[in-house]
């Protein structure tokens, strides 16, 4: 196994620690049990509880970029918006884990301006791709000239860290489908008039 792959085997213990006991009872000795081994090993690939934290939210983050990325390739138009906010969402269980790692982290990082900064990096990165995205559908004249681009692009980052907060802590309050109602009338509002 190489050092990087060994790096996110320990990056995924740690995120099944953070999502069964919470971010603050997560230690390296924890993580450590997780995997079977020393502390020693965990310390070999992380300096301290911050760094595997910041790496296991990088995995979270690339693996929603990933997917998000895909729906560019596959799909067109409105569909391919829905499909790439409904990317982000926790609409399947695994998701759910990925949340609460996000979820934790962001709590954590109250108090703690680098870790916000960190945040911020993510969120600018995420409004960017749905910006531009916004910005192709404008200029295709498939939703509104009137809109700023900027301001729906920050109403659909929040609506989706709304329901996915939501979800974290009031599991039953959407269902797969309720959540993608919600994007849906939303995007259906931009709509440009036929």
């Amino acid at each position: 196994m190489s050092y990087e792959e060994r790096r996110i085997e320990v990056a995924n213990a740690a995120w099944r620690v953070i999502v069964r006991e919470g971010l603050d009872r997560t230690s390296m000795r924890a993580i450590a049990q997780e995997l079977g081994s020393s502390t020693g090993v965990v310390t070999h690939y992380f300096r301290d509880k911050e760094e595997l934290i910041l790496f296991a939210l990088e995995q979270v983050f690339e693996n929603v970029l990933k997917d998000m990325k895909a729906c560019t390739k596959r799909g067109q138009g409105i569909d391919r918006l829905e499909q790439m906010i409904f990317m982000a969402l926790p609409l399947e269980v695994s998701d759910k884990a990925d949340w609460k790692v996000w979820v934790a982290f962001l709590g954590y990082s109250i108090g703690r301006e680098h870790l916000v900064q960190e945040h911020r990096k993510r969120y600018d990165f995420l409004r960017q791709i749905i910006s531009q995205e916004l910005a192709d559908l404008q200029t295709a004249n498939l939703i509104r000239a009137d809109l700023d681009l900027t301001l729906e692009a920050n109403a659909l980052v929040a609506l989706v860290d709304g329901i996915g907060t939501g979800i974290i802590i009031c599991p039953e309050q959407f269902s797969a489908e309720q959540q993608q109602y919600l994007v849906r009338r939303h995007i259906n509002a931009l709509l440009a008039s036929s």
